[in-house]
């Protein structure tokens, strides 16, 4: 792990979240209130998802509900460990999935939420418990980028399951990752609010190639000698855009707020506009 690149990330992750706009941008992550306060008169400009129905037949006014706003935010940010995030052209995706890990922690902590942070595979790979200590930032950067990757390969339905038997509470879940596979997170957008923030590589979506070439899995390491035509790149990136519009239309079904950054996005930017919606 490079410390030169871990104190690079902190402190423009650190220089955004205080001193620019990108700090806000989990402000607008509100929770739904639960602390039932009273009833009311409905006035122009309410929730009418909140009226109270059986009060206003009683009384033949509109009645709504009004509860006290939960604040304070169960936030989880989880990393999602596989082998093909070891991979860039610009910068790894690694890395900027660290830098993520880094806005995404300074700016739950400077709004007084708790944080906790998962890394993940088909396993739990490593856990900070919740805390609203600024220090767990350089922690969990240092993690995200020791972290050996190759070999890996995220699971989606065992993360689900452990998300599910671990987070007892509602929470907000940031899940970074560059989300192959199969994706189902079903489960758990039932109970939990979720935004995930997909992270590529432009080459990888559109490869330029020509020629043979050994290629690596980075998930089971496995090798395999191919020749690779622009033709035969072009069906891949067909098939890797139909594997996206089947991804992106299960995180519309279950409200999963979503976006991608590439790796040679401005990460602050780019984050800013996703959780913004």
């Amino acid at each position: 792990m490079n410390e030169t690149i871990v104190k690079e990330i902190l402190l423009r992750a650190k220089k955004e979240v205080f001193t620019g706009n990108v700090g806000n941008s989990l402000t607008a992550l509100k929770g739904e209130g639960v602390d039932f306060a009273e009833i009311k008169e409905y006035d122009y400009g309410d929730d009418v998802r909140k009226i109270n129905w059986k009060a206003t037949a009683k009384t033949s006014e509109v009645k709504v509900n009004v509860f006290h706003v939960e604040r304070e935010l169960n936030i989880v940010i989880a990393f999602m460990v596989s082998g093909s995030i070891q991979f860039g052209t610009i910068r790894l995706k690694q890395e900027v999935m660290a830098e993520l890990l880094a806005l995404l922690s300074f700016s739950a902590l400077k709004n007084s939420d708790r944080l906790s942070t998962l890394f993940f595979s088909n396993h739990e790979e490593g856990f900070i418990k919740p805390t609203k200590n600024l220090g767990v930032v350089e922690d969990s950067v240092k993690e995200a980028l020791g972290i050996e990757v190759l070999g890996k390969e995220a699971d989606f339905a065992a993360f689900c399951d452990h998300v599910n038997s671990r987070f007892k509470s509602k929470s907000l879940i940031l899940l970074i990752g560059d989300f192959y596979g199969e994706v189902d997170l079903s489960s758990i957008a039932h109970r939990h609010e979720i935004y995930a923030l997909i992270v590529r590589d432009r080459f990888e979506e559109n490869p330029t190639l020509d020629g043979d070439f050994t290629l690596v899995d980075p998930s089971t390491l496995g090798e395999e000698e191919l020749y690779l035509s622009p033709g035969i790149a072009k069906e891949y990136a067909t098939l890797l855009k139909d594997h996206d519009e089947k991804l992106y239309t299960h995180f519309l079904e279950h409200k999963i707020v979503h976006g991608k950054i590439y790796t040679d996005d401005d990460v602050y930017i780019r984050a800013s506009q996703i959780l913004k919606g």
